[in-house]
C-alpha cells in the first residue's frame, strides 16, 4: 500500500513521466508512444476511480475496465509497460510497492503470421516502375526487407554508411538499441547499387539510405504505405504488410534448411523461442503438402 493521499500519488505519477521515458529514449518511437499512452491511460483512470489507498483491488478494477475495449495484446502490453515504470518509481523511492508487479498478464492465442510466397514477392515487384528513380527506390527498400529480414524501423534507421555493397552486407540498427549484421545476395546488391546511383542526385547532406522525393530521410509510414501500394497492385492479401516480408524471409529460410539459430541471429531475435513460431508455420506448410500429395491422407 502507498502511504500517500490521492493528490500527491496523481502528482508523483504525473511528475514523474517525462523523467522516465526521457531515460528510455533510445526505444523506438513506437514503443515510447505506447509507454507515454499506457501511462496517461492508468492516471486517468485513477484520477477517476482513485478514493483511499492505492491497493491490488484497485489495479484488478482498472484491468477489468481494459478488457471491455482491449485486445490481451494491448492488455498484456499496458501491465507490462506500468510495471516497468513503477520499478522505475521504486527505485527513485517515490514509491515503495509495484502492485503491477502482482498481476498476471493474460495469455496470447499464438497466431501464425501470414507469409507471402516467393511468386507473390515477385509480384510485388514486376509492378515497380524501374523507369523511376522512385520507381528504383522502391524496388531496393522490398528487395532489402526480403533479402535481410528486416524490420520497418530498421529500414529506417538505416544510414548510407551501413551498407556495403560489395560485401553484401549492412549494420543493422535493431530492436532493444542492439547493432547486428545483416547479409544480402549479389542480385540484392546490384539492385541497391542501381538506387545508389539514382541517390546521388538527391542529397549530399542526408545521411540516411531511403530517400523521400525530397531528399529527406524516409519515415516509417511512407515505407510502410510503399509496400502496401505494391500489395494492391499485385492484388495480393489485403492482410499482408511490411512485417510480412520479414516472415516471409524467415520462413523460407527455414522451409531451405537453414539452422534455426542461424535464422535468431539474422532476424535479431533475443531468444530462440521468438523465431521457433516460424517452425510451427514450416510444420503447418508440411502438412499441408502431405494432405494434398499423399494417397492416404
Amino acid at each position: 500500500m502507498f502511504i500517500m493521499n490521492k493528490k500527491k500519488i496523481i502528482e508523483s505519477i504525473e511528475q514523474n513521466k517525462n523523467i522516465f521515458l526521457e531515460q528510455r529514449k533510445h526505444l523506438s518511437h513506437f514503443s515510447l508512444r505506447n509507454q507515454r499512452q499506457d501511462i496517461e491511460t492508468f492516471i486517468s483512470f485513477i484520477k477517476k476511480n482513485y478514493n483511499e489507498n492505492l491497493e491490488i483491488d484497485l489495479i484488478r478494477k482498472f484491468i477489468s475496465e481494459l478488457r471491455l475495449n482491449k485486445t490481451n495484446g494491448s492488455i498484456r502490453r499496458i501491465i507490462s509497460n506500468l510495471k516497468i515504470y513503477f520499478d522505475f518509481l521504486i527505485n527513485n523511492k517515490i514509491f515503495n510497492e509495484n502492485l503491477f508487479s502482482e498481476i498476471s498478464t493474460p495469455k496470447l492465442e499464438k497466431k501464425l503470421p501470414s507469409i507471402a510466397s516467393l511468386e507473390e514477392i515477385d509480384k510485388m515487384i514486376e509492378k515497380v516502375d524501374l523507369k523511376s528513380k522512385l520507381g528504383r527506390r522502391d524496388k531496393a527498400i522490398i528487395e532489402l526487407i526480403y533479402s535481410a529480414g528486416l524490420r520497418v524501423s530498421e529500414v529506417n534507421n538505416l544510414n548510407i554508411n551501413d551498407v556495403d555493397t560489395k560485401i553484401n552486407q549492412a549494420i543493422i540498427f535493431g530492436k532493444g538499441a542492439k547493432y547486428r549484421s545483416v547479409i544480402f545476395s549479389d542480385f540484392t546488391s546490384n539492385i541497391l547499387e542501381k538506387y545508389l546511383s539514382s541517390r546521388k542526385a538527391c542529397s549530399n547532406k542526408e545521411n540516411g539510405f531511403f530517400l523521400s522525393n525530397s531528399g529527406n530521410r524516409l519515415s516509417i509510414r511512407s515505407i510502410q504505405h510503399i509496400i502496401k501500394k505494391y500489395i494492391k497492385l499485385a492484388g495480393l492479401n489485403p492482410k499482408y504488410h511490411t512485417h510480412t516480408l520479414r516472415h516471409s524471409f524467415a520462413t523460407h529460410l527455414l522451409d531451405g534448411g537453414a539452422d534455426l539459430r542461424v535464422v535468431q541471429e539474422l532476424l535479431g531475435h533475443t531468444s530462440p523461442k521468438t523465431t521457433e513460431i516460424y517452425t510451427h508455420i514450416s510444420v503447418e506448410k508440411s502438412r499441408d503438402v502431405y494432405t494434398n500429395a499423399h494417397p492416404k491422407a
